[in-house]
């Protein structure tokens, strides 16, 4: 992982310590996605309403 830019979602879900954190918390890393893509989906109608 570049240090000097953001991480991607996919490159946090591929950190050792974030993936032991989810483990131990009972959450799957393709749950975090649906959850990410749910939240865009979401902020996306919200600007198009406010567009309109």
């Amino acid at each position: 992982m570049d240090r000097s830019t953001t991480p991607t979602l996919s490159e946090l879900l591929e950190d050792p310590i974030v993936i032991a954190v989810m483990a131990r918390d009972g959450i799957s890393p393709d749950s975090v996605q649906q959850l990410f893509e749910r939240l865009r989906r979401s902020r996306r109608v919200q600007e198009e309403r406010l567009a309109a």
